[in-house]
């Protein structure tokens, strides 16, 4: 399956996202890449292929080059052979293993996260959604999220693969409520409470009542209302509130008091389809403010009429975020 050929439009948009990772904004570059880009649909095709996969978890590469065989060496023949000066650096920061997933399945990562689709509850990008379950507790599920449910006799469990929830929890006496993640698990002791699934840890913040987290050799925590605690598997962590503790995605905004631009910008990541990139600088101008999660076109027109920062936009595929 090594023989497996690289379109050209592939090679090129690889060689282009390479191009354009040093490239600075309303460059000569960005601007024969745009014309790149306009030329014929197979370069849109081949750019939103190659940039469907830079945020998807190796796990699930695997799992679709199981599916698909032939992708993994693709994409990894067509970044061996750039030719860019920055290839190396690239290439040593990760960005070889994340674009692995160069096939048919990629294609969609972006709506939908390619391991996400066998969950037994899942939403795609820009997408929340609430269920009532079996026993009668609320589940609501953030932007690209995605949860198996495991109730049996003994209790009630879900399992946070990705993304965010907020669970109002039913009471039944003798069936604990838990929530698990990859680092950790929480038990109801209340009514409801945020889980955040993140790349090396988790987060948890209650609304109401309380909470036991269970992390690796540390004794269960109780979080009560109005905590918030990160854990990583060997330890737990309180947090401050913050827009990563508050719960206003439910109503489909995201509320910041003074805090980083770049942590909105990661609120705002599961609600755009396309790349979202800022840079060092602007991530840490201060903003306060409410903002649409499900307008994030609006969101960034706001933020740059208000803010010392320029938005420039690729089409639907690539928006940079840099200071003026």
């Amino acid at each position: 399956m090594s023989n497996v050929p690289v379109d050209r439009a592939t090679h090129e948009a690889v060689g282009w996202l390479l191009k354009l990772e040093q490239a600075p904004t309303r460059s000569r570059m960005q601007h024969a890449f745009e014309l790149w880009l306009q030329r014929c649909p197979s370069h849109q095709t081949a750019w939103q292929r190659v940039n469907a996969v830079l945020e998807q978890p190796l796990a699930d590469l695997q799992l679709a080059e199981q599916r698909t065989p032939g992708q993994l060496a693709m994409a990894s023949r067509s970044l061996r052979t750039q030719a860019s000066p920055s290839r190396r650096k690239v290439l040593g920061g990760g960005l070889a293993m994340l674009l692995l997933g160069l096939g048919g399945a990629g294609l969609v990562h972006r709506r939908m996260p390619l391991g996400d689709v066998l969950a037994d509850l899942h939403t795609g990008t820009g997408e929340r959604r609430t269920y009532t379950l079996a026993d009668g507790s609320r589940l609501r599920l953030n932007a690209r999220s995605a949860v198996d449910l495991r109730f049996d006799a003994s209790q009630r469990l879900v399992v946070l693969r990705e993304g965010e929830l907020q669970v109002e929890v039913a009471a039944e006496p003798g069936r604990p409520f838990v929530v698990a993640t990859r680092q950790g698990r929480v038990q109801a002791l209340g009514t409801r409470f945020v889980m955040r699934q993140e790349d090396r840890q988790s987060l948890v913040a209650v609304q109401q009542h309380s909470v036991l987290l269970s992390t690796g050799s540390d004794a269960p925590l109780r979080v009560d209302q109005g905590q918030a605690f990160r854990f990583d598997g060997l330890h737990s962590e309180a947090l401050a509130p913050s827009l990563r503790t508050r719960a206003s995605w439910t109503d489909g905004r995201v509320d910041v008091r003074d805090e980083p631009l770049g942590d909105l910008v990661e609120a705002l990541r599961p609600y755009r389809a396309g790349l979202l990139r800022i840079s060092p600088q602007a991530a840490q101008i201060r903003v306060y403010g409410s903002f649409p999660l499900d307008d994030s076109d609006r969101t960034l027109l706001s933020l740059s009429e208000t803010l010392p920062i320029r938005v420039d936009s690729l089409g639907s595929w690539l928006t940079r975020i840099d200071v003026i």
